[in-house]
């Protein structure tokens, strides 16, 4: 199963993942998530196997998720078929791993974004450290907050998980524990370390072992502002949330909100209301499987649309940073746009 991207190999009675395509930021190509859910397969099944620990090869990042890039070739080409193929390549590895039979323990240094964020959260364990940039930055481009994160950011308070997945900001260690996206914080120092010590562990050593390398992140910043973030993000209007945020900005002088006002006017309206919608409706998601059966179906739809290119465009290809969104505006997307984004007639399913 070796690739060379992502490696596999075993210790004593760990396996060991090591992501590294490190000037892609650890980027998850097809082959790379192929070669992921295959290796997985193969250790669930094997007894001498008893766990897993997942890492990046370079403490910069654990992973940044997909690769936009090849989705932005492929659609530009309107290859639309290909693009799904990579998608259920991508969900697929995910589903391996939530569905792993054994511990897996993901060490989340450096850059978790997007996909890799999914990654993270579809294992038994995720370890953060003081280097952690945690973010679902899709609105930039045209996309949505795949990957599960109906499921993980789904747990969280509504006003947090809204200004998480419609403004893509970044958060750390203390804001991920307390939100129970991780389970332990421990120094980037010691990240080697503490994988060294689960690789040479026992499976019922694993949360011991953990504790040995914790470390205390701190207070979580979101907590300051907790008060400004559900009353800017109360109520289901995108739009008015917006203006909300511009009239704490001028009134009360307020960084969080002068952000929250720019990422909601430059980002795609569309991807705020298709995320206000996955947090806030009926879908039948219990779990991350059934997240990422509706992401398979929601990511083919988003990735048809021309935000997606011009997104990409702007954002990762060109660095312009000048995206024109269709709709322009968020007071501009209507309930119609946003039933044909979740229109799941006529796609194939995931599995």
């Amino acid at each position: 199963m070796q690739q060379d991207d992502i490696r596999f190999s075993i210790h004593g009675r760990a396996g060991l993942v090591l992501i590294d395509r490190p000037k892609a930021l650890n980027a998850l190509s097809y082959d790379m998530a192929v070669a992921l859910r295959a290796q997985l397969g193969l250790w669930g099944e094997d007894d001498t196997v008893s766990h897993v620990v997942m890492a990046g090869s370079e403490p910069r990042a654990f992973c940044a998720g997909g690769d936009i890039r090849d989705l932005y070739n492929m659609a530009v080409a309107g290859e639309h078929d290909r693009i799904a193929v990579c998608f259920r390549a991508e969900y697929m590895a995910h589903m391996a791993v939530c569905e792993f039979p054994k511990p897996l323990v993901s060490l989340a240094d450096g850059i978790v974004m997007g996909g890799g964020a999914g990654l993270m959260q579809a294992g038994s364990h995720a370890i953060v450290s003081d280097t952690t940039r945690f973010a679902m930055p899709e609105s930039a481009i045209g996309l949505y907050p795949d990957a599960g994160a109906s499921v993980f950011l789904g747990r969280c308070p509504r006003s947090l998980a809204l200004y998480l997945g419609m403004t893509g900001k970044i958060i750390g260690a203390a804001d991920c524990l307390m939100l129970g996206l991780a389970n332990a914080m421990v120094p980037s120092a010691d990240v080697t370390a503490l994988k060294d010590a689960l690789l040479a562990c026992s499976a019922d050593e694993i949360d011991d072992v953990v504790t040995r390398y914790r470390s205390d992140p701190g207070p979580a910043p979101l907590q300051a502002g907790r008060t400004e973030i559900d009353y800017i993000f109360a109520g289901d209007d995108p739009a008015v949330m917006r203006d909300r945020a511009g009239d704490m900005a001028m009134l009360k002088e307020s960084r969080l909100a002068e952000e929250v006002h720019t990422a909601l006017t430059t980002r795609c309206p569309m991807t705020s209301h298709v995320f206000m919608r996955l947090i806030d409706g009926d879908h039948g998601i219990t779990d991350m499987p059934s997240a990422l059966m509706l992401d398979y179906h929601l990511a083919m739809r988003m990735t048809r649309r021309t935000d997606f290119i011009e997104g990409v465009r702007a954002v990762i290809i060109e660095k312009s940073n000048d995206a024109v969104w269709r709709p322009a505006r968020l007071e501009d997307v209507t309930s119609q746009d946003v039933d044909e984004v979740f229109d799941r007639s006529g796609l194939p399913a995931l599995r």
